[in-house]
């Protein structure tokens, strides 16, 4: 099965430098399975504050409780947020 769409490239590639088998090694964030908060930053224009916050308010996907020390999202629905932005940007500056 191939997959049409281009890969998403993770902002400031210097920022992967965690443990060996997480995907934040990676340059693209694979659609299917959940990752961590420090596995998907580096694909997010934003820091850990506003990653929660967002969350929080209904702004960015919410989080999976996995377990009480593990929280996770949706790999496809930090993809399908991060598609949505680039066509809400593009008909945000038209306008103005």
């Amino acid at each position: 099965m191939a997959n049409s769409q281009a890969p998403v490239i993770p902002f400031g590639q210097s920022a992967t430098d965690t443990h060996d088998n997480s995907i934040s090694a990676s340059t693209t964030l694979p659609r299917q399975g959940m990752s961590r908060a420090s596995q998907i930053l580096p694909f997010l224009p934003f820091g850990s504050t506003t990653l929660w916050k967002w969350s929080k308010e209904g702004l960015f996907p919410a989080p999976i409780r996995i377990s009480s020390t593990i929280t996770a999202w949706r790999n496809a629905d930090v993809l399908d947020w991060l598609e949505a932005q680039g066509h809400h940007d593009s008909n945000d500056t038209e306008g103005a």
